[in-house]
């Protein structure tokens, strides 16, 4: 076999390598969190190793002769959209005028406040934040693009949704920045998610005794598509 045609081999070997990892079933799971890059040998003819190789920027070298291959990620990240205890039956549009002083806006069919520091937009502005319909906790905020010069913070009534009695679930729960809004819900369950942001989620004790979640809340810092992202 000449060097080329033992290359040529070894690089098509390489690319079954790749897609068997993507389809393995653990990573199938939900949500897929970003894994570090598997490392593979590839071994010539004989069973003598050529070059160590990373899937995601594999080097090959044999005989002299380096060539070097790319595979892109095939799958984007998905992450479960924390749900509301009663869906909405449709959209929720709320709009007001935000000074310089700051202010805040609130849907409390959905539980949801958004609250503007002083200085976030620096002449009144046009604000309008819709709930959308449907049991994903999601939102729309306009005008999209729009950037603060102040923290504005989204803040969700955790008792609305299906985590409210799961106080354990509070160090799991996150914002999400979704770029294409409800083109990247997924089903109403699972999100494409651009960006997570840290939340801070607080607990109560209600009447019974028992332990709930209160509220959750994370700051961002313009305007787009936003989910609640849960266990």
């Amino acid at each position: 076999m000449s060097r080329f045609t033992a290359l040529r081999s070894l690089i098509a070997g390489l690319g079954v390598a790749v897609v068997a990892t993507a389809c393995a079933p653990e990573n199938l799971s939900s949500p897929q969190m970003p894994q570090s890059p598997a490392s593979a040998a590839i071994v010539a003819p004989g069973g003598t190793p050529l070059a160590s190789a990373s899937l995601l920027g594999t080097v090959v070298q044999l005989s002299g002769t380096l060539v070097q291959t790319t595979t892109s990620t095939i799958s984007s990240l998905l992450y479960p959209v924390v749900q509301r205890q009663q869906p909405l039956d449709h959209s929720i549009t709320v709009t007001g005028v935000i000074g310089s002083s700051g202010g805040s806006i609130s849907i409390a069919e959905a539980g949801l406040k958004v609250t503007f520091a002083r200085g976030a937009v620096r002449v009144p502005t046009v604000i309008t934040v819709t709930a959308d319909a449907g049991s994903a906790v999601s939102y729309e905020f306009g005008p999209h693009g729009i950037q603060f010069s102040a923290p504005v913070t989204i803040q969700q009534d955790m008792s609305l949704t299906t985590l409210a009695n799961n106080p354990g679930a509070a160090s799991s729960i996150r914002g999400g920045y979704t770029a294409d809004g409800l083109s990247d819900i997924i089903g109403g369950l699972w999100a494409r998610v651009a960006e997570l942001l840290d939340a801070t989620t607080t607990t109560v004790v209600g009447p019974d005794g028992s332990v709930h979640l209160g509220t959750s809340s994370f700051i961002i810092k313009h305007f787009s598509g936003y989910i609640l992202i849960g266990a």
